[in-house]
């Protein structure tokens, strides 16, 4: 049962939000620090104005100093009516002259030391449990006969700067969120864009009848182009298996029609014969054809199991010599009751091809066969002679199996080959399935089936087999 795993396009969206948000988290963190630094920026711009209005109001009078401190400060620094305003005024001699006197001193910084006259010294502190932020300002007063160093001391409390760099950073994220809901939305729809060619081939193959495993030819993206190779991979091989339950039951029907018929025929003229020897030659009548039967039944297997092995069996380097060998042996037995002498030379050693090793020895077995059913006829020696040797092309070896009777007519090399092809050639009893056997199972190995006929005479029947390749060898 197909498992669903969920919608590619969700994953995309999710993924890819979750990158937005990643990214949107980071730009609001950075905003808010830049909001913060621009709402001080602001505010202390404010604060330092303030400061030097008031710093331009103090006078000597008769040799006193006098601060009165300007409205005009104050409303510098009124634009937040929630914000508390605090001062402090000192002078070198006199200490405090005016203002708060507990309000918090700048960490490391005497106001008894000299410094730029005029530069302002910004730092934040709590007073009465809330964030202030003060400046510090010195002026030297030489009026009336006063020399004297004094230090103003101003500060705000932050609630306006806190309530700006706020809205700075709210209004960032309400542009974040936007930009996150359109990011989110270009990706579905983009999704939805670049799914469409799979959604085309879905609607291909629900419109194909289900006999019908033609490629598929709908243009896809190269990133899906795998997928739809491995689909036509996959239809080319259901229509091999196809083919073949086509070309079985063709060749079973054809086989066994007839025999199965006359046995049927034969056995109810049996059943009413009444004298002894016509029964007799009756009876040996059907077990002939039933042996005949029963060889076509096995040549049907064989063919049907053979072709099935090749198409779905990854084969893997043999050393062909063995399986030879071992073949030959499991013959010998047969060749020595038909009085036939059965040879084996190697001229090329131990090589190996990449094949299945069963068909090999079923496609030799055949051969060898054939050999010592029909190549024994007006035969100018008892012998089928099996030998490994190159072809032209050293990339091939050959397997060739021969004998030395009557061959075969120059028409029909061809001929049997091809499915029932025996042709007018029936001096020998069979069902035209041996050679079609070998032709089939090679081509699916990649190899190659040559007949021809010996000079001496007899039937040179040659296996062209591709040797295993380097890479091959060491997997």
């Amino acid at each position: 049962m197909l498992k669903n795993s969920g919608s590619l396009r969700v994953r995309l969206a999710i993924l890819f939000g979750l990158v937005l948000l990643g990214g949107g988290l980071l730009v609001l963190l950075t905003t808010s620090n830049f909001a913060k630094q621009a709402a001080d920026e602001a505010y202390d711009k404010l604060l330092a104005s303030a400061g030097f209005t008031a710093m331009e109001s103090l006078s000597v009078i008769e040799e006193e100093i006098n601060f009165d401190l300007p409205y005009a400060s104050l409303d510098t620094l009124s634009l937040s009516q929630d914000d508390r305003v605090v001062y402090r005024l000192k002078s070198e001699n006199k200490g405090l002259l005016t203002g708060y006197d507990k309000i918090p001193e700048p960490n490391g910084f005497d106001m008894s030391a000299d410094f730029s006259q005029g530069k302002p010294h910004f730092f934040t502190a709590n007073y009465q449990d809330e964030p202030f932020r003060f400046i510090v300002l010195e002026r030297l007063l030489v009026e009336s006969g006063v020399q004297e160093k004094v230090w103003l001391q101003m500060g705000q409390s932050s609630l306006a700067r806190s309530e700006l760099a706020r809205d700075l950073t709210l209004k960032s994220l309400v542009g974040i969120l936007g930009l996150i809901t359109l990011g989110l939305l270009f990706v579905w729809l983009a999704a939805g864009w670049s799914l469409n060619p799979l959604l085309k081939v879905e609607q291909e193959l629900l419109q194909r009848q289900p006999t019908e495993l033609k490629p598929l030819i709908t243009e896809v993206p190269s990133e899906a182009t795998h997928l739809v190779e491995a689909i036509n991979r996959f239809m080319a091989r259901l229509q091999r298996n196809q083919d073949r339950n086509h070309a079985f039951i063709a060749e079973a029907a054809h086989q066994l029609r007839t025999p199965l018929a006359s046995l049927q025929a034969q056995a109810e003229l049996a059943a009413d014969e009444t004298n002894p020897d016509q029964f007799r030659q009756r009876a040996e009548r059907i077990l002939r054809n039933a042996q005949e039967t029963n060889s076509r039944i096995n040549q049907l297997l064989s063919y049907a199991t053979l072709d099935h092995r090749v198409d779905v069996l990854i084969p893997k380097p043999e050393v062909l010599e063995n399986i030879v060998a071992k073949c030959l042996a499991d013959m010998a037995p047969i060749a020595i009751t038909k009085g036939v002498e059965l040879n084996f030379d190697n001229d090329i050693g131990p090589v190996k091809v990449t094949a299945d090793p069963e068909a090999i020895r079923e496609i030799l077995r055949n051969l060898v066969d054939n050999a010592l059913k029909y190549g024994q006829a007006n035969a100018s020696k008892a012998e089928v002679h099996v030998g490994l040797q190159y072809a032209e092309d050293k990339n091939w070896v050959v397997l060739q199996v021969r004998d030395y009777g009557m061959g075969l007519p120059e028409e029909l090399l061809q001929q049997v080959t091809r499915r029932f092809g025996r042709g007018e050639f029936r001096q020998q009893s069979g069902s035209g399935l041996g050679l079609a056997i070998v032709e089939q199972i090679m081509h699916g190995m990649g190899g190659k089936l040559e007949l021809e006929n010996g000079i001496k005479g007899g039937l040179k029947a040659r296996l062209l087999l591709p040797l295993s390749k380097p890479e091959e060898l060491t997997t």
